[in-house]
């Protein structure tokens, strides 16, 4: 009996020593993503594609194309120059699609996300509760319309969905850094 009440209270313990919440940051960190938010000057370095579950993208996983260590649900993009920037209302993205084309896309167009331009209806809002961020804004390229969703956490995190008129729902992780002071107008 002893030993289970002993057990109990070592759970007990460790339980409550858990690590905070994977969004929170520290104040230097908070403040930085304050600052880049405020002025509307951040790039994004994505890590990670999260497509959207499908029997394609589940056929192209089993078929060992994705490489070692990613599935059809989580594919590794770092170090591959995916990336998203914001510089005032101007924002331009290089993102590697994975899913499924639902119209357009002829020969030699770009499989790629690609945008570059003034983000149109852009909305910024703080949440009160955990600090984050979250940027939304529309745009288009060629014939192709996006609507993007940036969520921004003070621990440098970010989350980005896209929801495109050609293509089916992606999501991309990664992380957020101050945008090079030698970076030129978008």
């Amino acid at each position: 009996m002893k030993k289970i009440l002993v057990y109990l209270v070592f759970m007990c313990v460790l339980w409550s020593c858990g690590t905070a919440s994977k969004t929170t940051g520290s104040i230097a960190d908070t403040k930085v993503l304050d600052d880049m938010v405020a002025h509307k000057a951040f790039e994004i370095a994505v890590d990670w594609a999260v497509p959207q579950a499908s029997s394609s993208m589940n056929a192209i996983a089993n078929s060992g194309l994705l490489g070692p260590g990613n599935s059809a649900g989580r594919i590794d993009l770092m170090g591959d120059g995916n990336y998203v920037k914001m510089q005032g209302d101007s924002v331009s993205a290089y993102l590697a699609y994975f899913g499924e084309r639902r119209s357009g896309g002829g020969y030699g167009s770009n499989e790629a996300i690609e945008f570059m331009g003034l983000a149109k209806d852009l909305t910024i809002e703080q949440s009160t509760k955990d600090q984050s961020y979250r940027i939304q804004f529309d745009i288009d390229h060629e014939s192709e319309f996006y609507k993007v969703d940036v969520w921004l956490y003070p621990n440098l995190n970010c989350r980005i969905g896209i929801v495109s008129s050609q293509r089916s729902y992606i999501r991309y992780e990664g992380r957020v850094s101050e945008l090079n002071k030698e970076e030129t107008k978008l």
